[in-house]
């Protein structure tokens, strides 16, 4: 299983880097002490709201954290693959595995390590919101703890698809603009999230959902706000939830593929970036 080797490979490395250690470990410790320490001064008089927050923010807090972690390690994919294609190590790597396995690999092995960076921001927010609120977790049903997971996943592997094919199609990081593309098409929606929160099942957000790069975060906001701001609405009909998912899972797979023909002209390229015209021609060919 070559593919598992690369998945085993690239999270080991990940995962025992200083990087990751930082972003992952110490800051969000040291968060987490700066509060705790600040509360134990102020004499335990910062802790004044007796009512939890509605589910909603709880929600919206979530979607944040996912979001966060997606597109940090979409930045890894980016930076991993113009790494490999400078020292030329992928041409080697080539040689002996498909570049449909070495970019897979690639991107599952960084999305474990963001699960991993997830779990533990989502844990320290916890408890340092703890100290101010009496949250709770009990607020979120079923829905939540299926189908956010499920949205990460999938859109993690997305946007982690979009900026390997840019790393894969640049000649460095300060190469044309296709880097800041890369980061402004999944966050478009949350410049909207006010107005999707207010207006979850207005018929323009209902269409935006299954549009890949944007249905993991308007599906998260969604989830948490319909009950909020909809009278009479419980949660998000369950056939839009399977068809977002759906729809989201048939991009992502085609993303992948994409990004993994480009991947394998590109990374044999040097010298130059890539236009849109050859990225595309790439993305749909390959190598044929």
């Amino acid at each position: 299983m070559k593919l598992g080797k690369i998945i085993r490979w690239e999270f080991r490395q990940n995962v025992s880097s200083k990087q990751f250690l930082t972003i992952t470990i110490l800051i969000p410790a040291f968060i987490g002490l700066a509060v705790f320490a600040a509360t134990r001064i102020a004499g335990g008089d910062l802790q004044e709201i007796s009512e939890p927050p509605p589910p909603v923010i709880i929600a919206v807090f979530l979607a944040i954290i996912l979001f966060l972690g997606a597109f940090m390690s979409g930045v890894m994919t980016l930076y991993a693959v113009m790494k490999e294609k400078q020292s030329r190590a992928a041409e080697m790597m080539l040689s002996s595995v498909s570049a449909w396995e070495l970019m897979t690999g690639k991107m599952i092995g960084l999305g474990l390590t963001g699960l991993i960076q997830v779990a533990t921001w989502g844990g320290t927010a916890y408890i340092v919101a703890g100290l101010f609120f009496p949250i709770s977790l009990a607020s979120l049903t079923l829905v939540h703890w299926i189908s956010y997971p499920l949205y990460f996943l999938l859109g993690f592997l997305f946007i982690a698809s979009i900026f390997g094919t840019v790393g894969a199609a640049s000649k460095d990081i300060h190469s044309g603009g296709a880097v800041g593309l890369a980061g402004v098409i999944p966050y478009l929606p949350m410049i909207f999230a006010g107005l999707i929160i207010t207006q979850p099942d207005t018929l323009w957000v209902r269409i935006a959902a299954f549009i890949p790069p944007f249905t993991p975060s308007i599906m998260m906001l969604r989830i948490g706000a319909v009950p909020l701001a909809s009278e009479g609405a419980r949660f998000v009909p369950t056939w839009e939830i399977g068809l977002t998912l759906l729809s989201l899972a048939v991009g992502t797979f085609l993303m992948m593929r994409f990004a993994a023909k480009v991947f394998e002209v590109g990374m044999l390229m040097t010298g130059k970036s890539a236009s849109l015209r050859e990225l595309w021609r790439w993305g749909l060919r390959g190598n044929s």
